[in-house]
């Protein structure tokens, strides 16, 4: 299903800026520092200083601040050294940058380091790449990094989750509703192109089996709908657990010819129940296009299940 989808997406590419919005954030916590390592990025911040700026003063008093955060413990100060070493792009530099950004992300959760090893990894292990990326999207104090919530959907894709991808992409574009202090309106127009392309790819160019749709659907609207406890969201709840039972159900092997026949009326029992439900939510105009294009597949499989129940088979 996802393999037609995936290559529109390479010319969006990952936004927005390697660490924009990254930097700068308060970290609680203090990472854990192997000695060997700390000693490394203690004499690279050591040779920082060494320039040949006319302003030499201020440059120094600069780096010199930037050596005592360090030996201080300084979060961003370990951070601020890693960048560097990854600018000079000399593989050993490269490898220490990363084992820094591993020790901040791993340690203390730093937001920064998190989405910077997203990038690091991004090319070489997708999942890796991914895991750093879900974990910056929570932000500091659940407070979200909108560009990695969609880098996080980007990933998702390509390894062939729609329904987490649409999620987050999803997420990304309302974080002006969600936390607005944290949104930046070029990341969320991004988002909502991606969102909208995502979704009218998914109705043009696949065609999801009926657990594929059923995944989709509560991630199918950019307006979130349908919000849990809403009338909606019950119907929808109600059908997909009778579903479960008609396949939890199916799995039992028969017994006697009576049990046959029980199973079978409890089958359409479980099968017209669901009909019922999903026919009364497609009802609703709040309905987006994805999620009644969603809702006819699994109505479609739901009615040749009955007609193959009325026969003596049938299974999900």
């Amino acid at each position: 299903m996802i393999g037609v989808v995936i290559a529109l997406w390479f010319y969006i590419g990952f936004i927005f800026g390697r660490l924009s919005s990254a930097t700068g954030q308060p970290v609680p916590n203090s990472p854990i520092v192997e000695p060997e390592l700390f000693a490394k990025a203690v004499d690279h911040a050591k040779t920082l200083a060494v320039t040949t700026d006319p302003q030499y003063k201020q440059h120094q008093k600069q780096y010199q601040q930037l050596l005592e955060d360090l030996r201080n413990g300084s979060v961003e100060a370990l951070y601020s050294v890693a960048q560097s070493l990854n600018n000079r792009n000399v593989g050993e530099d490269r490898i220490t940058s990363v084992q820094l950004w591993h020790a901040l992300a791993d340690g203390a959760d730093h937001v920064a380091s998190a989405v910077a090893l997203g990038f690091s990894y991004a090319e070489v292990d997708k999942e890796l790449a991914l895991k750093y990326f879900v974990q910056a999207s929570n932000g500091d104090d659940e407070d979200p990094h909108q560009a990695s919530l969609y880098n996080a959907g980007r990933l998702f894709l390509e390894l062939s989750d729609a329904a987490s991808s649409l999620a987050y992409i999803r997420a990304c574009a309302n974080v002006d509703k969600t936390h607005p202090a944290y949104e930046t309106s070029s990341q969320t127009k991004t988002c909502e192109e991606a969102y909208e392309l995502l979704s009218n790819q998914i109705i043009t160019k696949t065609a999801p089996g009926i657990e594929d749709a059923a995944d989709l659907f509560l991630y199918a609207s950019i307006d979130d709908f349908p919000q849990e406890n809403t009338k909606e969201f019950i119907k929808w709840s109600k059908a997909m657990e009778l579903l479960q039972t008609y396949g939890s159900l199916m799995q039992k092997e028969e017994g006697t010819t009576d049990d046959a026949n029980k199973k079978a009326k409890a089958f359409m029992t479980y099968l017209s129940g669901a009909q019922e439900e999903l026919l009364s939510l497609q009802k609703s105009k709040k309905l987006s296009e994805l999620q009644n294009y969603l809702l006819e597949i699994i109505l479609g499989r739901i009615q040749v299940l009955v007609t193959s129940t009325e026969t003596g088979q049938g299974e999900l």
